[in-house]
């Protein structure tokens, strides 16, 4: 597995050290609300999201980075790719998505980290679609897809739960177009 840099932030393996803090924040309600049903999660359920990202990176080759900031080395959340199993109409798709520890919000790790895995994926994974799935009144990660230049494709209902979501989209030309401007 490989690992990706940005100015502020190493975008890493999983390491055996980050179960407590994904725990922790897995455990933050505030963390969760926007999270599948908005119920906070336990250790075992952390522990099988590293397990199941950590399938994903061998089956696909793409998975979920844990988040690490430079200046302090301390694990801040996790940013990545996965299949949007709860939609499954919009099979086959990768989505990206992101959760940060609450006492890092506001300061645009979610953006540069999700940019990060944006320029991976579509330059050495070459992927040609990613979608975002987010809540309707997760106002920060509706910032952070517009920020991506990703556009809002469709708003849908997700089956189980009867949560209303919208689902964001970006393609490889669209990135690719957008790149040429910077």
């Amino acid at each position: 597995m490989i690992a990706l840099a940005t100015p502020r932030l190493v975008l890493r393996p999983w390491s055996a050290t980050d179960l407590e803090p994904l725990t922790e924040m897995c455990a933050d309600s505030d963390v969760m609300r926007f999270i599948g049903d908005g119920r906070t999660r336990s250790a075992t359920e952390a522990q099988h999201l590293i397990a199941k990202s950590d399938e994903s990176w061998q089956r696909h080759g793409w998975g979920l980075f844990a988040i690490e900031r430079i200046d302090t080395g301390t694990f801040i959340g996790f940013c990545g790719l996965a299949r949007p199993e709860l939609l499954q109409p919009l099979q086959p798709a990768v989505e990206i998505g992101w959760r940060l520890r609450r006492r890092v919000w506001g300061q645009g790790f979610a953006t540069e980290a999700a940019a990060a895995v944006v320029d991976w994926a579509f330059t050495d994974v070459s992927l040609d679609r990613l979608l975002a799935v987010v809540q309707l009144d997760n106002l920060p990660s509706h910032r952070v897809a517009a920020k991506l230049g990703m556009h809002r494709d469709q708003r849908t209902i997700i089956p189980e739960s009867g949560i209303w979501v919208d689902v964001y989209e970006i393609s490889r030309s669209l990135w690719q177009s957008s790149q040429v401007l910077m």
